[in-house]
């Protein structure tokens, strides 16, 4: 779960505090990777998440990356493609397509009891 905390920082206005404790992180960060994760062992760019959730806002895409990576369920390295600016964007994978690990029958169950508990 990502703490509110590490949504805005210390010197933001009371709104910024405000908002970050109203948003649903973990909501967006799961939209966020199972788009990321759809893009399987050819991994993505920003521009290409942006395009499939185009009901979400840039900001609010582009900063559920920084906890996935740190949580290790997306990965970059130093691959990247241009984006439609011209400007070169990180190439992003599922952790799990990134490594080649295939997902079991029982870690779709875990998943699926996982949401149920809302973990």
């Amino acid at each position: 779960m990502t703490n509110p905390i590490k949504l805005r920082r210390n010197l933001d206005p009371f709104t910024s505090h405000e908002s970050a404790e109203k948003i649903d992180a973990n909501r967006m960060e799961k939209i966020v990777w199972s788009v990321i994760d759809s893009f399987g062992e050819h991994g993505c760019i920003s521009d290409q998440v942006q395009y499939a959730l185009p009901e979400y806002r840039y900001s609010t895409i582009t900063a559920r990356y920084k906890a996935l990576k740190e949580k290790g369920l997306v990965v970059t390295d130093e691959r990247y493609l241009k984006g439609e600016s011209g400007r070169k964007q990180l190439r992003m994978w599922s952790s799990r397509h990134y490594h080649h690990e295939s997902v079991t029958d029982e870690d779709r169950i875990q998943h699926m009891a996982e949401e149920r508990a809302g973990i």
